[in-house]
Formats: C-alpha cells, structure tokens, sequence
C-alpha cells in the first residue's frame, strides 16, 4: 500500500479505505488509481456478458452495460459504448437525488457534450452555472474546469458523451 501511495499521491488510509470499501474514490483517485498501475479506468466498471456474437464491437444491451458507482456521490456512470472503445465514448449518467461529482473540479483534453433525459443537471463550466431540463443539451471543451449535480428531487439522467474516451 505504501508503493501505491507513492505512485498515486494518495494516503496509505485512503487506499486501505477504498479497497476495503468504507469509502468511494473520487474520480481523480480512480485515474491516478489506474495510471499508477498501468490499467485503462475502464476496467474498473463491473463486468460486461463476455459471450462472442455478430454484435460484438456494435452494440451494447441494456442488461450488459459496463458500471461504475460512485457509492457516496450517488452518482452511477454505464458504459454505453462497446468495446474495444474507438475515439468516442458514450456514457449514460445517472444521478441519485442529491447525487454529484463533489466539490472538486475535473479538466481534461478533449470535448464533452450531453442530452437531459430527466430530471435536472446543474452543471458548472469554469464559472458558469447552468440549470439544464429535460431536453436542453450541452457541449464544451474537457480542457474548461466543470463539475455538475442534480438539481431535481427525483433522479437525473444525461447522456454524455467524450472525445476521446475517459473509460
């Protein structure tokens, strides 16, 4: 735990806490995470239904998408893009009530943009705050700081979409 701490930049606690799963790592902890062991974030999305058909690189069922819980954040992200991944990436997020990416900011390279299926998003962009409904879309640089929740008593739904892919 020590190495990974190390190469991570996290706290021996914080690793020992996520494996033990007493808590949830952060979206940033999960990339240094997988950098530091060399392994795509993907990974770390629970297991697809690995039976070989046509559909195979086409499509993915319902019932076979990839997950990965934020626990705590009550955030879920379902990886709606079959894989091997190209240079697009599907993703379908779906926000608990009270459910968001936390206080910290993310910036990346590439471009982000999404759809409102329900509920509300309250997304942020550097220092715009935007309140996004059902059907409002949105598009920005990665490179821009963001961060959103959801703004609504019942569960948000945004498909988003990244170029190129995170996961």
């Amino acid at each position: 735990m020590e190495q990974a701490a190390e190469l991570t930049g996290l706290s021996v606690s914080m690793i020992s806490k996520i494996e033990r799963g007493l808590t949830s790592p952060s979206v940033r902890s999960l990339y240094a995470l997988s950098s530091a062991f060399n392994i795509p974030v993907g990974t770390l999305f629970s297991e697809q239904d690995e039976d070989a058909s046509a559909e195979d690189g086409l499509v993915v069922r319902k019932d076979a998408r990839r997950k990965l819980d934020f626990g705590e954040k009550r955030l879920v992200k379902e990886l709606l893009t079959p894989q091997p991944i190209g240079t697009l990436e599907l993703l379908m997020i779906v926000l608990a009530p009270g459910g968001s990416t936390g206080e910290d900011v993310f910036s990346h390279d590439g471009e982000e943009g999404g759809l409102v299926l329900s509920g509300r998003l309250e997304l942020w962009v550097d220092e715009t705050r935007l309140l996004l409904n059902p059907g409002d879309s949105f598009t920005f640089q990665s490179q821009r700081q963001h961060r959103f929740r959801n703004a609504a008593e019942e569960e948000t739904r945004v498909l988003w979409i990244n170029t190129p892919p995170i996961y």
